[in-house]
């Protein structure tokens, strides 16, 4: 095969490679994006998913939309308003609807991290998406660094979704109270998670830390006495 000959074959591999790619994505295989609904869209209808909810329930859900749609259809920049369908559709089942809504809100209001966050534990607890969770708990991090919750979330997501969870469990939670220092809410559960793993001086270490600044927490003492029995 001579080199004009390899020129043509290498370009007609690349051609069908490329012409692969365009139906690919077409068909959504590839580089596959989240599709914005309008508004219109998005309160077009109001689905109930969920088998456990009593009629009552159901017809109040479906009052509260009615209620929110028409706030929506007057004032379609209230932020609030597109929050609250968002936690109505999540209520009823509806993930995916309850999804979209969310992403139109962060669209609208790119800023909060509140869109962001609930994009998060959807993603991660409900659509079985954890890189599109970490993305969207990480956009909400960006948003507000000083919410502590949100770095909880963050190594939340990691410690029960991905397979190599519990190093970055650990690493985001260490990250979070040198951003935060002093503060219980994060050792507590960082203690807890090393007793769970049975990493025992290092959970006797925070538990420590943790009564250190709340001396009168009773669990936290328990704990500490069984962790120290372990290790002796």
């Amino acid at each position: 095969m001579n080199k004009k000959t390899l020129i043509i074959a290498g370009a007609i591999i690349i051609l069908v490679c490329l012409v692969g790619a365009f139906f690919a994505y077409q068909q959504g295989y590839l580089f596959k994006k989240e599709v914005v609904l309008t508004p219109a869209e998005l309160l077009s209808f109001f689905e109930i998913k969920n088998p456990n909810l009593t009629p009552e329930v159901v017809q109040l859900f479906e009052q509260r939309f009615e209620e929110t749609k028409d706030i929506l259809q007057k004032n379609p920049d209230d932020f609030i308003s597109w929050l609250y369908l968002g936690v109505l559709k999540k209520g009823a089942g509806d993930y995916e609807g309850s999804r979209d809504v969310f992403i139109y809100a962060g669209q609208i209001r790119p800023q909060s991290s509140t869109p962001f966050a609930n994009l998060a534990d959807l993603y991660a607890y409900f659509l079985n998406d954890p890189q599109k969770a970490e993305s969207a708990i990480k956009q909400a991090i960006t948003n507000n660094p000083n919410d502590y919750n949100l770095y909880l979330s963050l190594a939340d997501i990691y410690r029960y979704k991905f397979s190599d969870g519990e190093a970055k469990y650990e690493q985001t939670m260490r990250e979070a109270i040198v951003k935060f220092p002093d503060n219980p809410n994060l050792i507590a559960p960082l203690a807890g998670f090393f007793r769970d793993t049975n990493q025992v001086q290092k959970a006797i270490e925070q538990y420590k830390e943790l009564l250190r600044l709340v001396p009168d927490n009773a669990e936290a003492k328990k704990d500490l006495v069984e962790m120290e029995k372990m290790k002796n």
